[in-house]
């Protein structure tokens, strides 16, 4: 595998982790009859999900540098 094709699938594996421990704490809301996903507003859910996204990145099971997993929650919480 390429160098560029190794760090799309990172990201794009990072971005799927995030997206779910958003969901998982409540930042994000997946509707089940349509997979959608909305924004929560929740604020104190916001920082669980940057606390335990960074949790997880400090137990390596999101791959990266801070600043590569802040961009990433950054994108999944604000876009």
């Amino acid at each position: 595998m390429s160098i560029v094709k190794r760090h799309v699938a990172e990201s794009e594996e990072r971005m799927v982790l995030v997206e779910d421990i958003c969901i998982d704490k409540g930042a994000l809301v997946l509707d089940p009859a349509t997979e959608e996903v909305y924004f929560s507003a929740d604020d104190e859910a916001y920082k669980n999900a940057y606390v335990a996204v960074f949790q997880a990145w400090a137990k390596g099971t999101i791959k990266g540098t801070a600043e590569q997993v802040f961009e990433a929650t950054k994108s999944v919480l604000e876009d």
